[in-house]
């Protein structure tokens, strides 16, 4: 099997895990897993795993270009992982397998998702991924033009959210006609 990434260099068996074995890049160290391999370490996971959060290499993903399966020739598609990654795998939809460039599958190993590798390109994780994304730009912005406010700024939002009269506090800070002291 030629790399998807290279194009040239043939990629050679690489034990990715304990029981779980894949395709690994000579040259630029991508990994492929056929899904098969994976169904069949994922059924033999213990439950309940910790993220052990150990740095990974992570590939250049900023010239992000399309991909051919490895393995069926159908394009790759890339979805975006979350959760504090922020690469996206290339998943083949018609033979289930998945493309990790360089430093990708440690880190997904490193979260703690090796186990919903799959979930990952179901429409509820891309949105929850996008909700997160769409949040921070939010806290961002807010940081931005607030500037050295925002800290006291959340601060109050917080101490406010526990106020069983908020509502109520809110329209007081609201109220043009209500004296400052």
């Amino acid at each position: 099997m030629l790399c998807p990434v290279c194009k040239k260099h043939t990629m050679e068996t690489a034990e990715l895990a304990p029981g779980l074995s894949g395709l690994q890049c000579t040259a630029c160290a991508g990994t492929w897993i056929p899904r098969s391999n994976y169904d069949a370490w994922r059924a033999r996971l213990p439950a309940g795993m910790q993220e052990i959060n150990t740095p990974a290499q992570i590939g250049n993903t900023e010239a992000r270009q399309g991909k051919l399966c490895p393995q069926c020739g159908h394009l790759l598609l890339p979805y975006k992982v979350g959760h504090g990654l922020s690469f996206a795998i290339d998943y083949c939809s018609a033979c289930g397998g998945v493309w990790f460039d360089r430093g990708e599958w440690e880190a997904i190993l490193g979260k703690n998702l090796h186990g919903n590798l799959h979930d990952i390109v179901t429409t509820h994780w891309q949105a929850a991924v996008r909700e997160t994304e769409l949040q921070e730009t939010v806290e961002k912005t807010y940081q931005r033009l607030l500037g050295p406010t925002y800290a006291k700024t959340c601060e109050i939002r917080s101490w406010l959210h526990a106020q069983p009269q908020r509502d109520l506090i809110l329209a007081c800070l609201k109220d043009e006609k209500t004296k400052a002291k």
